[in-house]
């Protein structure tokens, strides 16, 4: 595994369908994740003896274990969450807490958080519904246990609905407006190797507040949007885009080790006379604006 990457961890465990699971993971790190994406995808099938996954599932039934970390028992019976369930950004805010808490230091009261929450959910999950998390010395207001927050994560993901897009509408400072048309379900957890966030920028006719002169304007952007969607097919995402001051932007990415879907993306926006800007970005963290 270092020979892949150093960031990369790995363990043993019961299968699910097969008697063994090798599960080599990223631990958390969008950087690292691709490789493990990539490493899974060269895996061999999976057959009676071995499966594998690139990421720590979760683990069914409630917390009975006791813990051993850093010469500590930590009884995970006694995990208490205080949730916040967040439907205007599809996250879950949620504060954790243990009795042993106030009597670890801030390190380890970490490592146990998240070690209880990618138990409860799945590393997947935990990124992909998580908003605010924060450690509790004190025993939270309306407090519940495991189950009730495997329960709220359940109710925000059936609200997950990642082809329905969302608009919004903003001022600058000087009243310039702006609009943004864009996916806001959308999660980089379920594209792990779409890692490059491209920037493709069209100027149009606009008026004197900045925004498309004209239907005609607006056909020619969203003429513009189709064929990028037609040409990225399954090999990138189209995101969302961003209007203002005579300017569209938008939102795109792609597999960095993709360099057939690199060069057909230059080439057309280079015929269509339009910029272009590539960022390595696999936490999809410049979009975050609009995705949460």
């Amino acid at each position: 595994m270092a020979a892949i990457h150093p960031e990369l961890t790995w363990h043993f465990g019961a299968g699910s369908m097969s008697e063994h699971r090798l599960t080599v993971s990223a631990a958390g790190v969008a950087e690292v994740r691709p490789i493990a994406e990539r490493w899974l995808r060269a895996a061999p099938q999976a057959d009676a003896t071995w499966e594998f996954r690139s990421s720590q599932e979760a683990v069914q039934g409630p917390l009975v274990d006791v813990l051993e970390i850093a010469g500590r028992k930590v009884d995970l019976s006694k995990m208490l969450f205080h949730v916040d369930p967040d439907e205007q950004n599809l996250r879950v805010h949620v504060g954790v807490h243990h009795p042993m808490f106030p009597d670890l230091p801030e390190t380890v009261r970490w490592q146990v958080t998240f070690l209880v929450l990618d138990w409860l959910l799945g590393e997947d999950d935990v990124e992909r519904w998580m908003g605010r998390v924060e450690t509790l010395e004190t025993v939270p207001v309306a407090p519940t246990d495991g189950a009730g927050l495997v329960r709220s994560v359940a109710t925000m993901a059936g609200h997950h609905q990642p082809d329905e897009w969302t608009m919004a509408q903003w001022q600058n400072a000087d009243g310039t407006p702006g609009l943004a048309l864009f996916r806001q379900a959308l999660r980089w957890i379920d594209y792990p190797t779409l890692d490059v966030h491209n920037t493709v920028l069209a100027t149009f006719s606009a008026q004197d507040n900045g925004l498309p002169a004209d239907s005609s304007v607006l056909e020619d952007l969203r003429s513009l949007e189709g064929e990028l969607e037609s040409l990225l097919g399954s090999r990138g995402l189209l995101v969302g885009h961003e209007t203002q001051s005579g300017q569209r932007t938008f939102h795109v990415y792609t597999d960095g080790e993709d360099q057939n879907v690199a060069a057909s993306l230059a080439s057309w926006a280079r015929s269509r006379r339009l910029g272009i800007n590539s960022a390595h970005d696999p936490a999809w963290r410049l979009v975050r604006h609009l995705t949460g």
